[in-house]
């Protein structure tokens, strides 16, 4: 399906160098706040497609609260992997910047992937300080979806993700939780349906 895709805190910018190269069709577009995570990924991509180029990926230093206008109606997906901090808080919790700023991008019917990780040992404390709540399947299914529905987005899939699936995902921080201790993670996909 061409179109284009917008990963929102792309990191080191791997999974859009990974999906651009796999689909020739879409245009990717990383946004992401600091650079120099960006530094390897973006002189690659800036190459001759001899030496592994590519013409349709593009990078942005932004953040959720400050996307480029630009931006303003393009996305026919957009992808969150393993949000933190405000981001994760404000998927989370469906506040209203957050989801009005994923809004402004998206085009109507856009899908909306979000992959969550959380580990209740070694994270709660911190989540507690910034007020983020535990994250379960039950707290996604009964608190943000139904709070997301009122804000024009309508939840297509919630449910778990095993360590088998994260190894095969086009990730390399994925890869890396993948390998490393036990911890839980959680896929959503929501449509834009907004009037």
């Amino acid at each position: 399906m061409p179109g284009v895709i917008i990963d929102i805190g792309t990191g080191d910018g791997e999974f859009v160098y990974k999906v651009a190269k796999e689909n020739p069709d879409r245009f990717v577009i990383g946004i992401e706040p600091h650079h120099k995570g960006l530094e390897r990924v973006s002189a690659k991509i800036d190459k001759k497609s001899t030496k592994g180029g590519l013409k349709n990926a593009l990078f942005v230093l932004g953040s959720i609260e400050e996307l480029p206008e630009e931006l303003d109606g393009t996305a026919n997906q957009v992808f969150i992997n393993f949000p933190w901090a405000r981001l994760l808080k404000g998927l989370l919790m469906a506040e209203k910047p957050t989801w009005d700023a994923i809004g402004r991008i998206t085009k109507k019917g856009a899908i909306i992937d979000i992959l969550l990780t959380y580990d209740k040992s070694t994270e709660e404390t911190e989540f507690r300080k910034v007020g983020l709540p535990d994250i379960s399947l039950s707290y996604l299914q009964n608190v943000t979806a139904p709070h997301l529905k009122e804000k024009g987005f309508k939840t297509l899939e919630i449910r778990e993700v095993d360590n088998k699936e994260l190894k095969r995902y086009p990730s390399s921080w994925a890869k890396k939780l993948s390998y490393g201790r036990e911890r839980k993670y959680y896929y959503m996909r929501l449509k834009e349906e907004k009037a």
